[in-house]
């Protein structure tokens, strides 16, 4: 990898940090790739929830590690990444992502944090593969997992509820610690430094 400086920062996550997430929560953006009502500043612990919900078959149970994104630069809240159904000696863990400041969107900071979570799941936790689910319509953060080496492994129709009541198809995109490696491997080699 370049020598440059990383651009974010994980932090465990806290009161302070949801306090600042919350308004940003009604961006159209995020209304239509998260899924979500937007939260009113009194709504934290259905904001926790929402983080710790787990939407992959197989993971309920076990617990939930969850960051704030934070800018390297003002060193603010940005988003939030959870890795979720966390067990000990468990295999997989399921990852919750966004970028809910639309100022920081399409720098590739979302790619960043789920790296640097990635590395953390598979070198701390130990697991052996994580878990997302994604709007099929969300290009930007679809390209963004594939880069790290997430591969489509299902399809869940019609399985989450919109807030306008309709139902929504997701993807369900896995990442094994080898595709990791390998990807990991090929980003520091050589041949793609700067």
């Amino acid at each position: 990898m370049d020598d440059e400086p990383p651009h974010i920062r994980l932090s465990p996550l806290g009161d302070e940090h949801i306090t600042q997430l919350l308004p940003l929560s009604g961006d159209p953006v995020l209304l239509q790739t998260m899924g979500w009502k937007p939260f009113d500043s009194d709504e934290d612990e259905r904001f926790i929830n929402y983080v710790q919900n787990v939407t992959v078959p197989n993971l309920f149970g076990g617990r939930t590690i969850a960051f704030a994104i934070l800018s390297a630069d003002a060193d603010k809240p940005i988003g939030y990444l959870s890795l979720k159904g966390v067990r000990e000696g468990g295999t997989a863990a399921e990852v919750g992502i966004a970028i809910m400041d639309a100022g920081y969107r399409g720098m590739g900071l979302g790619t960043e944090a789920l790296r640097l979570a990635s590395e953390y799941a598979f070198k701390e936790l130990e697991v052996s593969h994580l878990v997302l689910t994604v709007f099929p319509e969300n290009t930007p953060a679809v390209r963004s997992y594939e880069k790290l080496g997430f591969e489509t492994t299902e399809v869940l129709k019609e399985s989450w509820e919109m807030p306008d009541g309709t139902f929504a198809d997701m993807w369900v995109m896995e990442l094994t610690r080898e595709a990791f490696e390998a990807v990991t491997e090929r980003s520091c080699s050589p041949s793609n430094s700067h």
